[in-house]
């Protein structure tokens, strides 16, 4: 039996034998934003690009809760471009690959395919030395396998005015059929192997995957969940409390309802409903103080978070840009 050190690892090849994007047409950003959105060189000092892909294909963040991923959404093949349409949904363009095929109300949110993906030069060079980078790029790949397969689908990703191009351009039908089939040969949908867990799953329900962080992660998420989404208070209020509004204007029939209840015959000299009637009415003047009061308490707590968030990383940008000040050779003084 031959021993474990000498296994040789899994050589990985691009799942596709033919490029239908030439190494001459390859658009890679020349820099991108990470995480803190700072600004960062897309090439390496070797002439690679390892930082880059490892941040615009990354979906860590899905991966980590991939057990709970169920609770926001199901285990199959996201629905094509054409039936979103049919369903709509407005695509929202992002270049995060962790809101990939991720969906709130009548918004899903969809990153376009980059260029790169579609080389198999690109891939054997700077994807397939990376098992993770790999899984994550082939899951992508079958991603966009699910969103576009028909004709009416490609041009949507094309051409729709709705929304900008999800395909690279210069793309014709003809040749994305050619490479679905190779990249699909000797392989299927339901037993793909060797792609990300996240891509096991289609369209994932944002309200839900921000439930599942603030659940699994306690305090560290449970403001902003995973995808915070509020930019001002204005739109927090009104995606998280318009049920108030309804609540309250049932309120409102309830107690019109019990007035006429108490002018007829039946019910008022019923105890029973006198006393529901009393009930309700303090209930009524009580519930929008503490609603009100409910609603405050999390602006602030909101508004701290926002602020010390605010001062830490103002904290850490002078304490980095002071920290390479310090490194910079000073000329020495001349002497008179």
């Amino acid at each position: 039996m031959q021993p474990i050190a000498a296994i040789q690892p899994l050589q990985l090849q691009a799942p596709f034998q033919k490029s239908i994007v030439p190494t001459t047409s390859l658009l890679v950003p020349v820099v991108y934003q990470d995480r803190s959105y700072s600004c960062q060189k897309t090439e390496g000092e070797n002439g690679g690009f390892a930082k880059f892909l490892d941040h615009d294909l990354n979906v860590s963040r899905l991966t980590d809760v991939e057990s709970h991923l169920w609770w926001a959404g199901m285990r199959k093949a996201a629905r094509p471009l054409h039936r979103q349409v049919m369903m709509e949904r407005n695509v929202v363009v992002t270049e995060q690959a962790d809101l990939h095929l991720t969906w709130r109300g009548s918004r899903i949110y969809i990153k376009p395919l980059p260029s790169y993906l579609l080389n198999v030069e690109f891939w054997n060079k700077n994807i397939c030395p990376d098992s993770d980078l790999f899984a994550n790029a082939k899951g992508f790949l079958l991603s966009y396998i699910w969103l576009v397969f028909n004709e009416s689908d490609f041009q949507m990703a094309k051409d729709n005015s709705n929304h900008p191009r999800l395909l690279p351009e210069g793309i014709t039908y003809q040749e994305w059929r050619s490479f679905i089939a190779d990249f699909m040969e000797g392989d299927d949908f339901e037993a793909m192997e060797q792609v990300n867990p996240r891509y096991r799953f289609g369209e994932l329900r944002l309200n839900r995957l921000n439930s599942i962080y603030r659940i699994k992660f306690g305090t560290k998420h449970f403001i902003r969940g995973y995808f915070y989404g509020y930019h001002e208070y204005g739109t927090f209020l009104e995606h998280n409390f318009a049920w108030i509004v309804t609540f309250f204007a049932y309120v409102a029939i309830v107690l019109t309802a019990m007035q006429v209840g108490l002018a007829t015959k039946k019910l008022v000299e019923n105890d029973a409903f006198h006393d529901a009637s009393y009930g309700f009415t303090v209930f009524s003047i009580v519930s929008p103080l503490v609603a009100t009061g409910v609603i405050g308490l999390i602006l602030v707590v909101t508004a701290v978070d926002n602020i010390i968030r605010a001062h830490s990383h103002e904290h850490n940008v002078i304490k980095a840009y002071s920290h390479g000040r310090s490194n910079i050779q000073r000329p020495e003084k001349e002497t008179v």
